[in-house]
């Protein structure tokens, strides 16, 4: 399929579907040519500004369309499962926005489904495919830092979302809507994948809910969420997020090595009494080809998934990945909820 471009439907047309939409058609690989949304604003939205000729309510008229090789959902994880079961039976090759799922377990679900439908299943976590970001990958792997300890991460979003149909899922503890789901899981990810994804061993964590929205029975989200998560070898993960915060500090996504740091996007060290910084100038292992003019948040992510597809690559996040990391999730909300610390099996 190299040589084919792909047609592509998205399914759920909020902002990240938009964006999708947007990167797809920015890529020489991709054409979206259906979308289905419920909300008919979103959905007549959506296909006024992408020129979308083929729209749905119900996606599972979308899988119904014989000429879509592929989609995107980017849909909330509270019928994610479904949604990937029917994509994947219906011989088509899908793509899964964050939070993946509710619970772990519904990964491997899709994975074996994907097996047995010999279909492309990847997983969204944008941020990895940011050409730099895989260049300090390259450079932290290859020892430039050291041996790695810890991570740390601190972060302000400042915007608690509405509360009504398509938003929902953002207000129900539980669902990964709240501060880390929703919008700093991107950046724990990334620091764990910096790593190079070491087994995680176990999780301690604290919430605060400061403007709840929702008052039924698994309570509300968190606007702020505090926790260490520790793996294999001693690594730690610290993270502080918060989706509404009266603080003016700045965010911090910094990774510790033994003799040197990851910090806004290069290497910090300190010899001589102090600091010094270091470019990182790894080569970059995948060729995305000629990049358009202005490059949308998405493209590198979609342009991915597409050369999966062709067999170029392998799908990034894998599904391997996906599961550990929905497990590193659900272990952080559990001890929140708990108060206790949580281990986490292999």
């Amino acid at each position: 399929m190299s040589n084919q471009i792909i047609q592509l439907g998205v399914v759920g047309c909020g902002w990240a579907g938009c964006q999708a939409i947007n990167a797809a058609n920015a890529s020489s690989r991709l054409n979206v040519i259906a979308i289905a949304e419920r909300d008919p604003t979103r959905r007549e939205q959506a296909a006024n500004d992408y020129a979308v000729q083929e729209q749905y309510t119900d996606y599972r008229e979308l899988l119904d369309n014989p000429s879509v090789d592929a989609v995107y959902l980017a849909t909330s994880p509270d019928g994610r499962l479904q949604q990937v079961l029917d994509t994947l039976n219906a011989g088509k090759h899908v793509l899964v926005q964050k939070p993946h799922a509710i619970r772990a377990p519904e990964v491997l679900e899709m994975e074996e489904s994907a097996q047995q439908s010999g279909k492309t299943l990847q997983f969204c976590y944008f941020m990895r495919h940011f050409p730099h970001n895989r260049q300090i990958r390259s450079a932290v792997q290859n020892g430039a830092i050291g041996d790695l300890y810890h991570a740390r991460i601190f972060g302000k979003f400042n915007a608690i979302p509405d509360f009504n149909a398509n938003s929902r899922w953002l207000h129900v503890y539980g669902q990964k809507g709240g501060s880390l789901g929703q919008h700093y899981s991107h950046e724990l990810n990334l620091t764990w994948w910096w790593m190079g994804c070491p087994k995680p061993e176990w999780a301690f964590a604290s919430k605060h809910v400061l403007y709840p929205q929702y008052d039924g029975p698994e309570g509300a989200a968190e606007d702020y969420f505090t926790g260490l998560l520790g793996c294999e070898g001693g690594k730690t993960i610290q993270i502080d997020c918060s989706r509404m915060s009266h603080s003016d500090s700045g965010s911090v996504v910094e990774l510790y090595g033994t003799t040197g740091a990851i910090t806004n996007g290069g290497i910090s060290r300190f010899k001589d009494g102090g600091f010094v910084r270091e470019s990182i100038d790894e080569p970059i292992e995948i060729d995305h080809g000629e990049l358009p003019e202005e490059v949308p948040v998405f493209y590198y992510e979609l342009n991915h998934f597409a050369m999966a597809i062709a067999g170029e690559v392998a799908p990034d996040v894998s599904s391997d990945d996906a599961y550990t990391f929905m497990q590193i999730l659900d272990a952080l909300y559990d001890s929140a909820k708990s108060g206790e610390k949580v281990y986490i099996s292999s």
